[in-house]
């Protein structure tokens, strides 16, 4: 079976990886043969390499006909996502308006595949670039109230301790890439550790909430890729998308006032439900770890990677003073 790869057109084979033993019986069997639950018949399928990690994951988008769907393989068991998408269906989550999340269509448990459903909306990273960044920290504010609002929902926890435990890694490969650079995130990762806020009740988050993972449909947000979810403070979340938004600002010089704009945006319509420290702290935690994955996808990004440990070290200074207003230093 042949797919097409990214954002090109190119057809590629499907990756051979044997930790992913799902991609063995969809390439001998073809995608209905190997999850007939789907019911797709002898309907012809179309899939798009959207995401791999070796050894990890993939994820395909994958279109039958008239349907849209996305099939996601693992190496470990993904049933907890799998529950989780179901608990969320169960709260209303599935429904076709309103804040919403992919609905649960296959569960194959031996292949270690899920089959979720489509959302078709422009993620919040495209609206910055668009020009619609007020909308894109909207869209990301109304999500983190309506998931103050969800029944508890199981998951392993994610609160700064265990950040703070992924830290030394994301220094280490930092360090890789420029050893000065290196030392200055070894040094915001002394501060985040001297730092560590006391986090209240948790509840629900995403894990990985980037500004791609968070969907204009219209209506209200949607929220995709939930693999990383867990229990958790809220301002996790809210500091991850923080983080990736003002990358976006970085990177992209033109989008640098909507970036500025989502930020603002965000933060006045969670006005309330945030803690500073906390946020502050989590913001530069994800700081490090976008540095971490833009130098090593790219050694070259050294600029931005300094700009990205630099901001970094200016939150975690901030997240130990109760004073500090955290405005953006872009």
């Amino acid at each position: 079976m042949r797919v097409t790869r990214g954002r090109t057109n190119e057809p590629t084979e499907l990756p051979d990886d044997p930790e992913l033993p799902a991609l063995g019986v969809i390439r001998e069997r073809g995608l209905a043969g190997s999850i007939p639950s789907l019911g797709l018949g002898g309907a012809h399928v179309k899939l798009r390499l959207c995401g791999y990690t070796p050894g990890a994951r993939a994820t395909f988008g994958a279109r039958a006909s008239r349907r849209r769907f996305a099939v996601k393989v693992y190496a470990k068991d993904p049933e907890p996502e799998a529950k989780l998408y179901e608990a969320l269906a169960a709260a209303g989550l599935a429904s076709d308006s309103g804040a919403r999340v992919p609905r649960l269509l296959a569960w194959e448990r031996d292949l270690r595949v899920l089959v979720i459903g489509w959302l078709d909306g422009t993620p919040a990273n495209l609206l910055v670039k668009q020009g619609r960044g007020a909308r894109a920290g909207e869209l990301a504010a109304i999500w983190l109230r309506h998931a103050l609002s969800l029944p508890v929902i199981s998951g392993p926890p994610v609160g700064a301790a265990d950040v703070l435990r992924r830290v030394p890694q994301w220094v280490g490969r930092i360090g890789k890439s420029d050893r000065a650079l290196g030392a200055a995130a070894a040094a915001v990762a002394e501060r985040l550790a001297q730092t560590l806020p006391r986090e209240g009740a948790s509840g629900l988050v995403h894990g990985s909430l980037y500004a791609r993972h968070v969907l204009e449909l219209g209506d209200g947000p949607g929220v995709i890729d939930w693999q990383r979810f867990g229990r958790g403070p809220i301002e996790l979340d809210a500091g991850v998308f923080l983080a990736t938004i003002w990358r976006i600002g970085l990177e992209h010089g033109r989008a640098a006032g909507e970036a500025a704009r989502a930020e603002e945006t965000f933060l006045a319509e969670t006005t309330g439900i945030l803690d500073g420290r906390a946020l502050a702290w989590h913001r530069a935690a994800a700081l490090l770890r976008v540095a971490e994955k833009r130098l090593r996808r790219d050694d070259n990004r050294l600029s931005p990677g300094r700009a990205l440990v630099c901001e970094a070290a200016r939150l975690a200074e901030s997240s130990g003073d109760h004073r500090a207003k955290f405005p953006s230093s872009r």
